[in-house]
């Protein structure tokens, strides 16, 4: 199963989607990823790019930072940064996170952009992150066909599911996955009633995996990985089928060994 993503980059590469009057302008572009500039950019332009290419269509509901990768000054992915949420509920306190989390919600690439492309973002958008973050996390949803191979190559340690309990409810409004939160803001509950209060559909799935990136001195670091120890788990991979066509370059492929300058090495255990 491909990741939904995927399928969206896919798709709008057949399309040629991004098109516009000046042809496939992105052919002319030096798109050597060491002459790439990474930067922060605000929340409307990472809009512009997570409602084309990320499998969810929108934005998180809390935003703190969005960073964006440029080939000669063109936009060719985002990612996005977002608080964890359930700190505010005492559920990181064991492992001494609480305060010190962010979470990578929402990232995505352009059907042009080479391979290797995601992951550069991505470790170099983590170096520029406020020092007090010193966890970052992200979650890989298997009904949309993820299972982190980008976070693998930016040397995340995978916990799988965390969270005790059976599937979640989610919503869907004009064709729209709505999440939990927005769901109790706008219609007063998060459970199946919901359904019955707006134009809603509703699914289960399966709760999601977690990955972890450690950042700050190799003591913290070296500590936040002693809290997760017993739950690091190999990193989960995608079958092959014999029937697969062969992968076209682009930004869904992640290079052997690091398809982008190491933002950490794997904290001895």
């Amino acid at each position: 199963m491909k990741a939904h993503q995927r399928l969206i980059r896919d798709e709008r590469a057949a399309l040629d989607a991004d098109v516009d009057l000046f042809g496939r302008w992105w052919e002319g572009l030096d798109k050597t990823l060491a002459k790439t500039a990474v930067r922060e950019i605000d929340i409307a332009t990472a809009k512009t790019v997570i409602e084309k290419y990320e499998w969810l269509g929108t934005m998180p509901a809390i935003v703190l930072h969005c960073f964006g990768i440029f080939f000669a000054g063109h936009l060719g992915g985002v990612v996005v940064y977002s608080p964890e949420y359930s700190e505010n509920l005492g559920k990181w306190d064991s492992y001494g996170y609480t305060g010190k989390m962010i979470v990578l919600t929402r990232g995505a690439c352009a059907h042009w952009t080479p391979t290797g492309t995601a992951s550069r973002l991505i470790c170099a958008s983590m170096k520029m992150l406020p020092s007090k973050y010193e966890i970052v996390s992200a979650t890989v949803d298997k009904d949309a066909g993820e299972i982190g191979t980008i976070y693998q190559a930016c040397n995340f340690h995978y916990v799988g599911v965390m969270s005790k309990g059976g599937k979640i409810v989610s919503f869907v409004r004009a064709g729209k996955k709505v999440s939990a939160r927005q769901t109790k803001r706008d219609y007063g509950t998060r459970g199946r009633g919901a359904a019955d209060l707006g134009a809603l559909g509703f699914s289960e799935s399966e709760r999601k995996g977690r990955y972890f990136c450690f950042r700050g001195s190799r003591a913290a670091q070296k500590k936040h990985l002693a809290a997760i120890r017993d739950r690091i788990k190999p990193y989960p991979k995608r079958a092959a089928s014999p029937n697969d066509a062969p992968v076209p370059t682009g930004a869904s492929q992640v290079e052997p060994l690091m398809a982008a300058p190491t933002f950490q090495k794997h904290v001895e255990q």
